[in-house]
């Protein structure tokens, strides 16, 4: 009976490692991104948080973080050799003109306060203070024989900013909005702006219409 449990945990075992595998190609010998050509779909772009510590108040202090997670290049759908992704990045910058990064996020230094100024509900104190990056995300073929294809995921520009959960309305900003997620609790949203436009004027019946 032992001896059947330990052969059934190792073919698990090993049905879980192929499954974590499966889909992904091998890459043709000598096939390198640097030195073909690469052809790109239209690539999404999406912001994604990457930080988000909360506050007690907008006073600053010590934060508890509630969202830790760095952002990492990637390949799916092929099994990359070292190197490519720093290719892919290059020729996904070339495509698009903007600056497609892949090492640590590095964010601006420099001292940061929370906000202050009018809150819409003063029994809530807490703040946020969140780091986030734009990401790129593109599919891409390239030319080697046979042709490669597979899905390239980095990031950016990065971005820096804080929220207060007092605010009744939602920040302007991609990431601000995604932090406000993070607010243990927020007010109510303000009600729709009346529209105080006059309404057109209709004639009575029978009025009559100068000519």
């Amino acid at each position: 009976m032992g001896a059947t449990l330990a052969t059934l945990a190792a073919v698990a075992a090993a049905g879980c490692a192929a499954a974590g595998t499966a889909g992904a190609a091998a890459v043709p010998a000598g096939c390198d991104p640097s030195g073909a050509t690469v052809h790109w779909s239209t690539p999404v772009r999406q912001p994604r948080l990457t930080r988000v510590d909360l506050f007690a108040s907008d006073a600053g202090g010590t934060g508890t973080v509630v969202l830790d997670e760095p952002i990492t290049a990637s390949v799916a759908g092929v099994t990359a050799p070292d190197g490519w992704v720093a290719a892919l990045a290059a020729s996904l910058s070339t495509a698009t003109g903007s600056t497609v990064r892949t090492g640590p996020v590095r964010l601006p230094d420099g001292g940061y306060s929370m906000l202050g100024g009018a809150q819409d509900d003063p029994s809530i104190p807490e703040s946020l203070l969140y780091q986030g990056v734009e990401t790129i995300t593109a599919d891409f073929t390239v030319d080697c024989a046979p042709p490669v294809t597979g899905t390239f995921t980095s990031w950016t520009t990065t971005g820096l900013g804080t929220v207060a959960c007092a605010q009744a309305d939602e920040p302007a900003e991609p990431l601000g909005r995604l932090a406000r997620r993070h607010c243990p609790r927020t007010p109510a949203p303000h009600p729709p702006a009346l529209d105080l436009a006059p309404s057109p004027t209709v004639p009575p019946p029978g009025a009559l219409t100068a000519t």
